[in-house]
């Protein structure tokens, strides 16, 4: 006689007794099982005892949840549009073709933004858990929160560095309130040779270095002759100078020689810079004060700091729109160059501004999303939020260009010659722009101001994130307000820590390391491992069942939702996949402006793209190990949901249950249509 095996479904009219054996296995088939047993049954959610059960349910405490849906959606949105949008975004277009950049970028925004994004808030809003302990659908995959939670901690480490940056410009720049910008003229104490400001107060003479002089680096032509008729070198003594061919702006020497005391190359790591340290301190409590008292203050912080960058942007694009030049700097950065499209850099560096700008992956989605009400709109969210990333960016780069064609106009220099990757492009171009134009100072400090506003933002949810995966990790920290405290404090602290070393001379070449290997194939990768575990394993139709309790039926029953279905088990796999294998095939050593990298830390970029995998990799191989050769279960038994795969609040596990009842029953009937079930 076979065992009769009580099956919880949570209601008490979902309670059967299935005594066929072929019906379990059917079952156990569709859905999966949490325990496995010796004579081959298996049992879903097996409850021992129910009433003890429901005791312990009413002990568990409400998770903190957002004030209203506004404080979400902003909130996702300010975690999304960061400073990529401005320093980062209009760069890439430039380098990449221009406005064909976007062809590329708007394609991956179909096939990768939308559906990640989709994804990652309905698993945060299902669960109600944050990216570290989320993943339950398929516990093999776990590891993919926790490589989550390492590429965010990498992010959180050298972000905020950059904020400090624009801490010191501000200080700067509220000192100068009363007078010029300091890096306005070119001063003999830290200008360069070929220091070129407004007023050419070094009084140097640009000219055409012809083959005929000595074309140096630094921008100085030298006479290539010496008295002796003997051939100089750049690096000869004595040399003569008979002009600039390319000059320097007094905001790049400002910002190389007195913001960073930058060394020549990061083999001369140098001092810590203290100035430094203070603003990274500063900045590090902004974020600290912010995130300390969760989500009821930080959601309502974001309806001033999302909105205030979009007001600051607004402004600044006015007054650069109507600059000399502006028209030339803006056809710069739309212009198409469609052969261009050949390059697979193109499409990479599409791909990976996207997860950038969007921060799919990072784990911030998850955590934002873990606090919403179980029937929020995600999907709604997910379209305006992958949306809105998208216009600001291009609307940033329209800003950026005016004031980078202005510029090309006000030094007679090319845009070539002016436009600069990366920090450079935030904190030497535009500060020097802003100089040339009437109140340099209120122009100045709404910049940075906005800089930080914006990083603050991002750098809000990422520290909400770790805290959120940690307390999920360990309930008995969230069990006051204390604890929390003392968690936020702690991780606050080891962050800032951990930043020190960005605040050495050499700080800015570690920079380009973090910022160039922490997020690039790695992440990629983890974004399809998400893909693959929710539509290859745990399975479309379950995931859609789940996304159904929270949305209902009218939006999943849709044809129109079966676009989910392409794209998360066919279309971003692959796509994520074939960008990771071409980063990999077109991998070039790291280059800053026109300094080449050294090759051991373009090993140890590579080696901290690794780490971030490895929480995925680590936690495969310590599942694998537990289960099958130490509990002696079955391998399949990694691939199906465990107890903790269900929402928080019990009767939304009511609905939940039945709605893959439902399915099963439907399922159960097409394929064994003349079993009979037992009710009890």
């Amino acid at each position: 006689m076979v065992e009769k095996i009580n099956y919880e479904m949570i209601s008490e009219s979902s309670k059967k007794h299935i005594n066929e054996f072929r019906i379990l296995n059917f079952f156990e088939k569709s859905y999966g099982t949490h325990h496995y047993k010796s004579n081959g049954y298996s049992e879903y959610s097996k409850i021992e005892n129910l009433d003890e059960n429901d005791k312990m349910i009413k002990k568990e405490k409400e998770r903190e949840t957002w004030s209203g849906e506004s404080d979400f959606f902003l909130s996702a949105l300010a975690y999304a549009v960061g400073l990529g949008a401005v320093w980062r975004f209009p760069y890439l277009c430039y380098k990449n073709g221009g406005g064909v950049f976007l062809i590329p970028y708007l394609i991956f925004l179909i096939t990768i933004g939308f559906p990640l994004v989709f994804l990652e808030l309905s698993v945060g809003q299902f669960t109600s858990n944050g990216p570290l302990t989320c993943w339950r659908m398929t516990p093999f995959f776990r590891g993919i929160g926790l490589s989550m939670n390492i590429a965010n901690s990498y992010l959180c480490i050298y972000y905020n560095v950059i904020l400090a940056y624009a801490v010191y410009f501000l200080y700067y720049t509220l000192k100068s309130v009363t007078g010029n910008l300091p890096w306005e003229t070119c001063k003999l104490e830290w200008s360069s040779p070929n220091c070129l400001d407004e007023h050419n107060t070094l009084n140097i003479s640009r000219i055409n270095c012809t083959n005929e002089f000595l074309k140096c680096k630094n921008g100085i032509c030298y006479q290539k002759l010496s008295f002796s008729n003997e051939t100089l070198n750049c690096s000869s003594s004595g040399l003569i100078s008979v002009g600039v061919w390319k000059s320097a702006f007094p905001s790049q020497d400002f910002w190389d020689k007195i913001i960073l005391e930058k060394s020549s190359s990061i083999d001369e790591t140098g001092h810590l810079v203290w100035q430094l340290v203070i603003a990274l301190f500063i900045s590090w409590l902004c974020v600290y004060f912010m995130v300390l008292n969760g989500i009821k203050v930080s959601g309502k912080l974001v309806y001033f700091t999302s909105i205030f960058p979009y007001f600051v942007l607004l402004i600044l694009g006015i007054r650069g729109w109507t600059l000399p030049g502006a028209y030339e700097g803006i056809k710069y950065f739309i212009y198409p160059d469609l052969s261009r499209l050949k390059d697979y850099t193109v499409w990479t560096d599409a791909a990976v501004q996207l997860f950038f700008t969007l921060s799919v992956a990072y784990g911030g989605l998850i955590a934002l999303s873990s606090y919403n009400t179980f029937h929020t709109n995600i999907m709604r969210d997910a379209i305006m939020v992958t949306i809105s990333n998208c216009l600001t960016s291009i609307f940033a780069g329209f800003v950026v260009f005016a004031f980078i064609g202005y510029l090309s106009f006000k030094t007679d220099q090319s845009i070539n010659d002016v436009i600069q990757a990366g920090q450079g492009l935030a904190y030497v171009v535009y500060p020097f722009a802003v100089t040339t134009i009437n109140g340099s100072v209120f122009w100045a400090f709404l910049f940075f101001f906005m800089m930080l506003v914006l990083g603050l933002d991002t750098m809000m949810a990422s520290v909400e994130t770790l805290v959120t995966s940690i307390l999920d990790g360990f309930p008995c920290l969230k069990e006051n307000s204390l604890r929390r405290k003392i968690t936020v404090t702690f991780i606050c602290f080891i962050l800032f820590i951990g930043g020190l070393i960005f605040c050495f001379q050499s700080g800015t070449y570690w920079i380009e390391i973090f910022d160039t290997f922490s997020g690039n194939w790695a992440i990629l990768l983890i974004a399809c491992l998400e893909c693959i575990s929710v539509s290859w394993f745990y399975g479309f139709e379950n995931i859609k069942n789940d996304i159904t309790a929270m949305l209902g039926c009218q939006l999943t029953r849709s044809k129109y939702f079966a676009f989910w279905k392409i794209m998360w088990a066919y279309v971003s796999p692959l796509v994520l996949f074939l960008v990771c294998l071409f980063s990999w095939i077109n991998f070039k050593s790291l280059m800053l402006n026109d300094y080449v990298f050294p090759v051991w830390s373009n090993i140890v970029g590579n080696l901290l793209s690794l780490s971030t995998l490895s929480g995925a990799v680590i936690w495969s191989i310590f599942s694998l190990m537990k289960t099958v050769f130490i509990q002696k279960k079955p391998f399949k038994s990694l691939f199906v949901p465990d107890m903790g795969w269900k929402p928080l609040k019990k009767e939304h596990c009511i609905l939940v249950n039945e709605l893959h009842e439902k399915e099963f029953r439907q399922k159960l009937n097409e394929e064994i249509p003349n079993q009979v079930f037992t009710f009890k």
